[in-house]
């Protein structure tokens, strides 16, 4: 993997950066009406989801800031080199094929009558097969059934748990 060079308080920033956020997120959800005069329960309350993410996202930036913190401690240099530590910058072809996958799953898949279950099965096997054959190296020999059958697995399981959340837990009623 290429490696980079990152100044050790970037991440310290931008995690203190997603932490306020999210935490933002969550005190205006929480503020959000819950509509308990009309006789709704918890899991219908309109800033339910919202809360969710806006908990992960203060989560995830508390781990960036804890992780960027303890780079600090160990570094006495301005840049410190992380070669392996996860998925680097990644190439534009990937992003534009991203991009393009998504967009025929958004307007193409589900916009056009195909269940939603259906366009998410197909969406999330394509997608896991594409890019679980792109992060292999070319002299990797890796049987092919095997990211098919990841692939697979994967999207049998988000195209049932994904309309069953949100179906059966939030009340919103999936195209």
């Amino acid at each position: 993997m290429t490696s980079y060079t990152v100044h050790p308080r970037s991440d310290l920033r931008s995690g203190f950066f997603w932490v306020a956020l999210g935490a933002l997120i969550v005190l205006s959800s929480w503020r959000m009406d819950r509509l308990e005069n009309q006789g709704a329960t918890l899991y219908s309350a309109p800033g339910l989801w919202p809360g969710i993410v806006g908990l992960i996202l203060a989560l995830m930036g508390g781990a960036l800031v804890w992780r960027s913190r303890r780079r600090v401690r160990t570094s006495n240099a301005k840049a410190i080199v992380a070669a392996d530590d996860g998925p680097q910058l990644v190439p534009r072809m990937h992003f534009w094929l991203a991009a393009t996958m998504f967009f025929v799953y958004a307007v193409l898949l589900v916009g056009r009558g195909l269940p939603f279950w259906f366009g998410t099965w197909l969406f999330v096997t394509a997608y896991v097969w594409v890019f679980r054959r792109a992060q292999r190296a070319p002299d990797v020999v890796f049987p092919q059934w095997r990211d098919a059958l990841f692939a697979l697995t994967c999207a049998v399981a988000t195209a049932t748990v994904v309309p069953f959340v949100f179906e059966r837990l939030f009340y919103v009623r999936l195209p």
